[in-house]
């Protein structure tokens, strides 16, 4: 085969490998784009059910495994005692989260989220309701049946909160 020849042969291949790989990374973004709506859903259906204080929805939310650290308390280590956690803090404050801000990223079956968002807590024993803003970081993992759960929540308030004030 001569250069020529080679050079017909060779521009095309070329060709279609590029087309290939622009296909793969097409379909990269857009299996990445739909897990950042899924995680968007995650999310909200979080702060939906800590708000209406429907407990029973945070398993559509946490993982089995899920470990979450409050900001100043001990680490709260699976779904049945996130659960209790969460019921334990609602026993104290009607809470109103929403979500302001998500930034996520990811991989694979893996993905992190940057937020922030805004807390009121009214105390349920009387006194005036509270007005947070917190930041936080969320890790999900794909689940074997698809969906996406949060498996580890880390979260603190932009300024320091009184002993006992969650």
């Amino acid at each position: 085969m001569d250069r020529r020849s080679k050079a017909h042969w060779i521009a095309p291949t070329l060709l279609v490998a590029l087309a290939c790989s622009q296909g793969e990374e097409q379909t990269s973004i857009s299996m990445a784009s739909s897990a950042v709506e899924a995680i968007n859903q995650v999310r909200e259906r979080e702060a939906a059910a800590l708000t209406s204080e429907a407990l029973e929805d945070l398993p559509t939310a946490y993982a089995a495994d899920v470990v979450m650290m409050p900001p100043d308390e001990p680490v709260v280590m699976g779904q049945e005692a996130s659960q209790t956690w969460f019921a334990d803090f609602l026993e104290m404050f009607v809470v109103n989260l929403e979500y302001t801000s998500s930034d996520v990223s990811v991989a694979g079956d893996w993905a992190i989220e940057r937020y922030t968002g805004t807390v009121m807590l009214t105390p349920r024993a009387g006194g005036e309701t509270v007005t947070e803003t917190i930041k936080g970081i969320h890790i999900y993992k794909r689940q074997s049946d698809g969906s996406w759960r949060i498996v580890q929540d880390i979260w603190n308030y932009d300024e320091a909160r009184p002993a006992g004030e969650g």
